[in-house]
C-alpha cells in the first residue's frame, strides 16, 4: 500500500482544512521529483471539492510559498495553442515558515497578541492570505 510523508511543521502554519488537504493530495501524487500536473477538475473530482475551491486553495499554498505553479500551453496537430494542466512543485514546509516569518518579521508562533498594534495589524494582515 503506498504512503506518503507530511513534514509536521506544516501544523504551525495553520492551514485551513481544503488548504491542508489540497497541499497533502498534491504532495501524495508528486513524486521523488516533488512536481505533479493534474488538472483542477481532478482534484476537485479526488477531494470531493468544488473546481473554484481548489483554484482558490491553490492560490492560497503559493502565496503561502508550500507549492509553486507553473502554466504550460500545449499545441494541437494543426498548431493551435491552448492553456495545458499547471505544473505544480512542492516545497518545503521549512522553507514555507522561514519565508513566513521573514515576510512579517516575527516567528509563526508569536502570540500575535503580545505584539504593538503596527506589528499586530501585519500578522493579521498576512495571516489572512
Amino acid at each position: 500500500m503506498p504512503y506518503f510523508r507530511i513534514d509536521n511543521d506544516i501544523f504551525s502554519l495553520r492551514l485551513e482544512p481544503y488548504e491542508f488537504l489540497v497541499y497533502a493530495y498534491l504532495l501524495s501524487c508528486a513524486g521523488k521529483k516533488g512536481e505533479y500536473w493534474p488538472s483542477t477538475n481532478t482534484i476537485a473530482r479526488v477531494l470531493r471539492m468544488s473546481q473554484s475551491t481548489v483554484i482558490t486553495k491553490i492560490d492560497s499554498l503559493v502565496r503561502r510559498q508550500l507549492i509553486d505553479k507553473r502554466s504550460t500551453t500545449r499545441h494541437s496537430k494543426n498548431g493551435k495553442a491552448s492553456t495545458g494542466n499547471n505544473h505544480y512543485y512542492i516545497r518545503s514546509v521549512t522553507e514555507a515558515k522561514m519565508a513566513h516569518e521573514r515576510f512579517l518579521g516575527v516567528p509563526l508562533w508569536t502570540n500575535v497578541n503580545n505584539l504593538s498594534s503596527k506589528v499586530r495589524f501585519e500578522v493579521e494582515i498576512g495571516e489572512m492570505v
